[in-house]
């Protein structure tokens, strides 16, 4: 099984993606369009997330769907924001290149995902800020997230608080949610 976690940046999603990665003993896959966003060639000074950026959005799409091609089906993994956060950025600041990869990013999606979405309170959101950009712009990406994820036909999970309690606490709740939810039961056992 594939755990997907969306949500706003700040959210919490790469230490509750760590820290499932290490309670259940499975890889985590950071955001690939984080690692791309610090390359300075990608985004030019000044620039934010919200800015057209239709050749980083092809890039990463690209880059994506090799990660998913270079994974064996049935092996577990946690993957940070993954194809339903990225077509939701895309479709604000590069909508073609959204609508041309759309084909593909749905047949890489599988029965055996699970998405997570993460929230958190717009004051507790801005003090972990560190990505330029409007924080209105990012919680409505956010809450697009889980819409592609609906959209994409991959099972969504109720929406997880990420402010109240540690990442440790987190994982061990993801997990119960993970091993609760309605993945056929074939598949159920796949996820530690």
């Amino acid at each position: 099984m594939t755990v997907i976690l969306i949500g706003p940046h700040g959210v919490g999603k790469t230490c509750l993606g760590l820290a499932v990665s290490v309670l259940l003993g499975v890889p985590f896959h950071g955001e690939l369009g984080r690692e791309m966003a610090e390359d300075p060639a990608w985004r030019a000074p000044g620039g934010t997330a919200e800015d057209e950026q239709g050749s980083f959005d092809k890039a990463l799409f690209a880059a994506e769907l090799r990660r998913d091609a270079g994974w064996s089906p049935g092996r577990p993994r946690i993957i940070e924001t993954w194809h339903p956060g990225n077509l939701a950025y895309a479709r604000v600041r590069s909508p073609h290149v959204a609508r041309h990869f759309h084909a593909a990013i749905r047949a890489a999606c599988s029965d055996d995902v699970v998405v997570q979405p993460l929230v958190a309170p717009a004051h507790v959101l801005v003090g972990r800020q560190s990505e330029p950009g409007d924080l209105d712009f990012f919680l409505r990406v956010g809450l697009a997230a889980t819409a592609e994820a609906r959209g994409l036909g991959l099972a969504v999970l109720a929406p997880m608080d990420t402010h109240r309690h540690s990442p440790g606490v987190l994982a061990h709740e993801l997990a119960r949610r993970v091993a609760s939810s309605r993945i056929p039961s074939h598949r159920a056992g796949v996820f530690p």
